[in-house]
C-alpha cells in the first residue's frame, strides 16, 4: 500500500501517543487482580497517608523539643569519702535499690544527712588511786571528761533498737548520737555509770555474758534494769572466740542460749550480739540471722556509722553483712572517737548539699515513674 504524506503523519503521531502511555515514572493501575507495589501491605502494616493541604492551609513546622533522654540503666551516683578513715578504712553501703535509699536520705521526717553515730565499748573504770595495767582499762577521771565532752558537743545516747531503725530506714535519731557498750559481767562499773547516765537521761548498753551467773548476780542486775536505763545484748554464752577452728556446736550455742536466758531475766529479746573478743566468722553471722539478731559488733576501730555507710576494714568487708560487723572505738580513745565523729558529721553534711540537686534530679527521672 501507498502511503501519502499525510497518512504519514498521522502514523508518527499514533506512535508517539502510545509511548507516552508507557512511560515508566507513572504508575500502572491495578487490572484483573493485581496489586501495585505501593499498596501491598502485610496484615499488621497500616501504611501512612500523605498529608494533604488545601489550597487554603499553608504547612507550619515544629521544632523539635529537648526532652532529656531516660536510659534503663542511669549512671553512678558520686560517693561519700571521709579524710578522717585510715587508708586501709572502707566505707561501705548495704541498700541495694538506689531508689530507696534515695527515698529515705532526703525524706524531711527522717535523719538529715550527716547524722552520725559513734560506738564506743568500755571494759573497766579503775577507782581513784588505782594503777591501770592494761589497754582495756581507763581512769573515773578520764572517764568523767569524757563524759563532760560528749555533753559539750552535744551528743546523745541511743539504743540498740534505735540504731537498728536508724540503719535499716533512716528512723530520726540525735544528730550527733553515740552508742556505750559495757562488755563482760561488769555490775560494779555499770552502777558507776547511773548517775551520769540519770543526770543526761541516757542509756548503757551491756554486752552480758549469759553462763555462769548465780540468783544474786541475776537479781542485782535485774534491779539496775529496773530502772530503764539499761538496754541489754548478748556477748555470748561462754564467751568463746570464733576461730577457724571453733565447731558449729559451739557457734550455736553462744548465739542461741543468751536469748532465752536475757529475754526471761530482762523481758527484752535480744537483737544484737557483740561478739566475743570481737571474732566472727561468716557461719557465725549467718546462725545469727537465722537466730534472729539484726546487728553485731566487732573490736576493730574502723569510724563513725552513718546511714548507709559503715567503714569497714578488709577482714569485715569479706563477710556479707557489714551490720553484723559494727566497728567500736575503744574506751581509751573515747574522747577522740567523739571529735572524729563530728569531724565526719560536718563532712558529710556539707558533702550531701553539694549533691543534694543533682540526687533529687535522680530520684525524680529514675524513681518516679
Amino acid at each position: 500500500m501507498k502511503l501519502t504524506k499525510s497518512s504519514l503523519l498521522g502514523l508518527v503521531c499514533v506512535v508517539l501517543l502510545l509511548g507516552c502511555t508507557h512511560n515508566p515514572d507513572i504508575p500502572k493501575m491495578p487490572t484483573n487482580g493485581e496489586i501495585s507495589a505501593s499498596a501491598a501491605v502485610t496484615e499488621t502494616q497500616t501504611p501512612s497517608p500523605s498529608p494533604s493541604l488545601t489550597p487554603t492551609q499553608t504547612a507550619t513546622l515544629i521544632p523539635a523539643t529537648n526532652t532529656p533522654t531516660i536510659t534503663s540503666t542511669p549512671g553512678p551516683l558520686p560517693t561519700f569519702t571521709s579524710k578522717a578513715l585510715r587508708p586501709w578504712v572502707e566505707a561501705v553501703s548495704y541498700i541495694d535499690s538506689t531508689c530507696a535509699y534515695l527515698r529515705m536520705r532526703w525524706d524531711e521526717e527522717k535523719s538529715q544527712p550527716g547524722t552520725v553515730v559513734v560506738p564506743i565499748m568500755f571494759h573497766s573504770i579503775a577507782k581513784p588511786g588505782r594503777q591501770i595495767t592494761d589497754n582495756t582499762t581507763i581512769s573515773t577521771e578520764d572517764f568523767e571528761a569524757f563524759i563532760a565532752h560528749a555533753v559539750d558537743l552535744g551528743y546523745e545516747t541511743i539504743t540498740t533498737e534505735e540504731l537498728m531503725a536508724f540503719l535499716e530506714s533512716n528512723a530520726k535519731i540525735p544528730a550527733r548520737s553515740m552508742i556505750m557498750i559495757l562488755d563482760d559481767r561488769r555490775p560494779g562499773v555499770t552502777e558507776l555509770f547511773m548517775p551520769f547516765l540519770e543526770q543526761n537521761d541516757w542509756t548503757l548498753t551491756l554486752g552480758w555474758i549469759s553462763a555462769k551467773n548465780d540468783e544474786d548476780l541475776w537479781d542485782r542486775m535485774e534491779d539496775l534494769n529496773a530502772s530503764g536505763l539499761l538496754d541489754i545484748q548478748s556477748h555470748g554464752y561462754n564467751h568463746i572466740y570464733i576461730q577457724p577452728y571453733t565447731t558449729e556446736e559451739e557457734i550455736r550455742e553462744e548465739i542461741y542460749k543468751p536469748i532465752n536466758l536475757l529475754e526471761a531475766h530482762f523481758g527484752q529479746r535480744p537483737s544484737a550480739i557483740i561478739w566475743p573478743g570481737g571474732n566472727f566468722n561468716q557461719l557465725a553471722v549467718d546462725i545469727a540471722h537465722e537466730a534472729g539478731l539484726a546487728l553485731g559488733f566487732s573490736a576493730f576501730s574502723r569510724g563513725p556509722l552513718m546511714f548507709n555507710w559503715i567503714p569497714l576494714g578488709e577482714e569485715e568487708r569479706q563477710i556479707d553483712d557489714p551490720l553484723m560487723v559494727l566497728p567500736r572505738f575503744w574506751s581509751t580513745t573515747a574522747w577522740l572517737a567523739l571529735d572524729r565523729g563530728l569531724s565526719v558529721s560536718e563532712e558529710a553534711s556539707a558533702a550531701a548539699e553539694v549533691v543534694k540537686e543533682e540526687e533529687l534530679r535522680w530520684l525524680e527521672l529514675y524513681c518516679n515513674q
